[in-house]
């Protein structure tokens, strides 16, 4: 029994046991199915999230790869926009002056473009296959066209090509030049020099030589080989005689500015240059013929003459002026100016200020002679700003001079002749002749130093009355036509000034620089009693150096102390004696002392004079015309035939034939037996100072003898011939 219930107790206990094991797995199902729900929700709910989110990224991205698309095509329909215009300009360059009508080397394309130079210019178009192709080439072009690329292009493509063959020969140690360019002026050899050396690059070694430095550097330039020599005709021959220079490998012979390489001074130099050259070919087999290249802007008849013996018969002529009638560059503006000398140099400052282009231009002023040129730089407007170079000058020092005028250290050189030709410095806006040059060939080159490339230019020639036939005669043989113009006026001056300094100020300043002067400013005002505009044109006075007021100056001979007056008539007159009488009745208080230069008007309707700024006095209006003329305190009244004014720019005048000419009233002895003029004394019955009695010529005639009546027999000085001494004239000449 007791086993009985024992066992029936077991039985229970373990029946409660799997109840048990039963309650505790269906709760612990429960839960796995509760937390495996939970899960499937988060799961569920996550990947929703996530979904919802790539929906919102999609549609994100879908709306920047519409903008992107939106910006592609326009970038796109700009950038294609721009190659249509860049392939536009490109189908704008005539054929022939492309860079892929010569197949010219890309070294050579990518340094032009390096200068944005983008394609040829005529004359380089037009001598670039004759070159190639081995003819001896005389090219005549305007100056400031690119007559130095027109020979160094098609000479470096050569070296090109023949590198491409046989390379070997230009790594060769004392090697030969194959090219030789002679210029007449050190500057001009250096300026060719550069040029070339910046086309040839690594590819060829260039070395320029000319006289006034030591020889040893350039002997040991030439002992370890070159392609290319360019120098002045004087050194060459000296390392040709020292035998340090051979030219029996040349390929190229050029003569830059042939006009003045052959004139008389070089055709010696030419001479023995070119028979150094033929003998030392002579000794050397299979020498190369070489190419002789002449280029200038003027080519006088007699070069033609002498290139027959240093060009081969088919060479070929490249003449881009030929017949035209303007033979000086079509971008310069030309003024001719009068003036005596001693006011040139009172002058000259102001058409610096008038004339040039702001504070970053620059100018060249010429003269005749070395001492002029140091004279001027002393200059009281011009020495702050002004350097000097001729041929007294050493060499280093002047190279030093040219390279501080390039890069914009001073903006005014004073030169001789030295600096006439064939130096390319874009950035000269201004030329000035202190005087006509005395010949044709010189106011080319001369003029040509500026409206470079395409920019536009001015050149101011200052002549005295005695020096007007000689614009006259430049006129006539360059097409070119003078501007006759009068010095500037105080007016031009002062905004002249004004305009450069308002330049300057125009660049970045600080803000905190402007606190460092505000105490001084409200100084400055006070003392002008609050007048902003006072206190500040009172500073502007100051900076451009006028602090007083500025003289009157002539229109007709730039003296400062005179008035200009313009006298005009309704009808013709024969000479300035009508007006002179006139003005003597109505203002008898007026001597002879205070009135000078009467000219006549091209019309014959007016008169010009100039009168004493002491003895005149008048009102402006606005726009700075005279009113209420007084003369002599007398106030002037216009009459229905003859009326009056002060005027701002001169008339065009009748020519003069000299400082007294027949175009002059010859008062009190002065002119001539016309036009008031004493038979005696200094005038004769013509011009230029002859006379009938006691004479400062030999005549009747004028500077000179002869018995014509135009200053100087026929013409300056002979019996017949034209501007030359004759049997009894006296002078030089114009030569022509």
């Amino acid at each position: 029994m007791p086993g009985v219930l024992k066992r029936e107790l077991l039985e229970e206990d373990k029946k409660d046991d799997e109840e048990l094991v039963k309650v505790k797995k269906v709760k612990t199902d429960k839960k796995d199915k509760k937390e495996k729900k939970d899960k499937k929700d988060k799961k569920s709910k996550k990947e929703k999230d996530k979904k919802e989110k790539k929906e919102k990224k999609d549609k994100k991205e879908a709306k920047d790869d519409k903008k992107d698309d939106s910006s592609s095509s326009s970038s796109s329909s700009s950038s294609s926009n721009a190659s249509d215009d860049e392939s536009k300009k490109e189908n704008e360059i005539p054929k022939e002056n492309r860079f892929e009508t010569y197949n010219l080397d890309k070294a050579i394309i990518t340094r032009l473009q390096k200068h944005n130079i983008k394609s040829l210019f005529p004359i380089q178009a037009a001598t670039m296959k004759p070159i190639l192709d081995g003819f001896d080439v005389l090219g005549r072009a305007r100056t400031g066209t690119g007559k130095t690329l027109a020979f160094c292009l098609p000479m470096v493509q050569t070296l090109i090509n023949m590198k491409k063959e046989n390379p070997g020969q230009f790594h060769v140690r004392r090697r030969a030049p194959k090219i030789l360019i002679m210029a007449p002026t050190r500057e001009l050899a250096s300026q060719s020099g550069k040029e070339l050396e910046y086309l040839c690059g690594r590819d060829f070694e260039v070395y320029t030589i000319y006289g006034g430095v030591p020889y040893d550097p350039q002997i040991n330039a030439i002992s370890k080989g070159l392609d290319a020599v360019v120098g002045t005709p004087g050194r060459i021959i000296d390392h040709i005689e020292r035998g340090s220079l051979k030219l029996h490998d040349l390929q190229f012979l050029v003569m830059d500015e042939a006009d003045q390489m052959l004139d008389i001074g070089f055709a010696e130099y030419m001479d023995k240059v070119l028979q150094m050259v033929q003998e030392q070919k002579k000794n050397v087999s299979n020498a190369p013929v070489h190419q002789t290249l002449l280029f200038s802007a003027t080519v006088p008849d007699w070069v033609n003459k002498a290139i027959k013996k240093y060009m081969r018969p088919n060479m070929k002529t490249i003449d881009l002026v030929g017949s035209q009638k303007l033979k000086t560059s079509e971008t310069v503006n030309h003024y001719a100016l009068p003036s005596s000398w001693q006011n040139r140099s009172n002058i000259i400052g102001d058409i610096v200020a008038v004339y040039g282009k702001g504070n970053d231009s620059r100018t060249i002023i010429f003269v005749e002679t070395k001492s002029e040129a140091n004279e001027l730089a002393l200059n009281d407007k011009l020495k702050a700003y002004t350097q000097v170079i001729h041929g007294d000058i050493v060499q280093k020092q002047r190279e030093i001079t040219l390279k501080g005028f390039r890069d914009g250290k001073f903006k005014c050189l004073i030169a001789t002749n030295v600096m006439a030709r064939g130096l390319d410095i874009p950035e000269v806006d201004l030329v000035i002749n202190c005087e006509p040059p005395s010949d044709i060939e010189s106011y080319i080159h001369r003029s040509g130093r500026t409206g470079r490339a395409g920019r536009s230019g001015t050149c101011v020639t200052f002549y005295k009355p005695a020096q007007e036939y000689m614009l006259n005669i430049i006129q006539k043989k360059t097409g070119l036509k003078f501007k006759m113009v009068s010095a500037p006026q105080p007016s031009d001056i002062i905004a002249a000034q004004a305009a450069n300094m308002c330049e300057t100020l125009s660049q970045d300043i600080s803000p905190q620089v402007l606190n460092y002067f505000k105490d001084t400013a409200k100084d400055l005002l006070e003392r002008y009693h609050g007048d902003a505009i006072s206190s500040i044109s009172a500073c502007i006075a100051y900076m451009t150096n006028t602090t007083k007021p500025l003289a009157s100056r002539s229109l007709i001979s730039s003296e400062e102390g005179y008035v200009t007056l313009y006298f005009k008539i309704a009808h013709e007159i024969r000479n300035p004696g009508y007006i002179r009488s006139m003005f003597d009745r109505r203002y008898p208080g007026i001597n002879q002392e205070f009135t000078r230069r009467w000219r006549m008007c091209k019309d014959s309707r007016g008169v010009v004079v100039d009168l004493d700024e002491k003895k005149i006095d008048y009102d402006t209006n606005d726009d700075g015309t005279a009113t209420n003329i007084r003369i002599n305190k007398i106030e002037w009244r216009d009459s229905d035939t003859i009326t009056l004014e002060i005027p701002k720019t001169l008339p065009e005048l009748m020519e003069s034939h000299g400082a007294n000419s027949t175009a002059s009233f010859g008062y009190n002895n002065n002119g001539g037996r016309s036009f008031g003029g004493n038979r005696g004394g200094n005038g004769g019955r013509s011009s230029y100072g002859g006379n009938r009695d006691r004479d400062r010529g030999n005549g009747r005639s004028s500077f000179g003898s002869g018995r014509s009546s135009s200053y100087g027999g026929s013409s300056y000085g002979s019996r017949s011939s034209s501007f030359s001494s004759g049997r009894s004239g006296s002078g030089r000449g114009f030569r022509k």
